[in-house]
């Protein structure tokens, strides 16, 4: 592949840290939902959560930031237009979800009286009186974006393994790390 059809070295690093980062909140926020209440090893994974998708928060935002003053390089020529336009919906989905999730998690736990304790380091606390009112919607919209997250991400995943698989057209090898 040619450098010029590639996606430059901070992209893909930022790329890859955040893919890892999403899976491993994923895995996290479905095994600590069924860990008893008012246990340690609740506040503990929560807490581990938290902290996790606040960082993942900020790299996304560092990597949107990124991708406005480095447009991404521009698609095969033989890729028909209706997968361009579907591979920029699925990234303008993907963004949203990204930054939608962590705004939407870190402000439903404004509304508790736990707050957010970032890697045992230091406390956010809350900066709202709690509500539950509050709290249920802005985690409802967290859990929902998460959804629609996966949803999109298994879409994501799948073309890009087509690509690699059957069409053969150097898309996979975009985001690759290394040459």
């Amino acid at each position: 592949m040619q450098a010029a059809v590639r996606y430059n070295n901070v992209a893909i690093t930022l790329h890859w840290i955040v893919g890892v980062l999403v899976l491993v909140l994923a895995g996290l926020g479905w095994y600590m939902v069924d860990i008893p209440r008012g246990t340690e090893e609740r506040s503990y994974f929560y807490n581990l959560h938290k902290s996790i998708g606040l960082t993942t928060g900020i790299i996304v935002l560092i990597r949107f930031w990124w991708r406005t003053k480095h447009p991404p390089p521009p698609l095969p020529a033989s890729m028909p237009g209706w997968q361009g336009t579907a591979s920029k919906i699925s990234h303008a989905l993907l963004y949203m979800c990204l930054i939608l999730m962590p705004i939407a998690g870190f402000t439903a736990s404004q509304f508790t009286k736990w707050g957010v304790t970032y890697f045992g380091l230091f406390k956010i606390p809350p900066m709202a009186s709690p509500s539950k009112v509050l709290y249920d919607f802005f985690q409802g919209v967290h859990v929902n974006t998460s959804y629609v997250l996966m949803v999109v991400l298994i879409v994501h995943i799948a073309a890009a393994v087509y690509h690699l698989l059957f069409v053969k057209d150097g898309v996979f090898q975009r985001m690759l790390p290394g040459r």
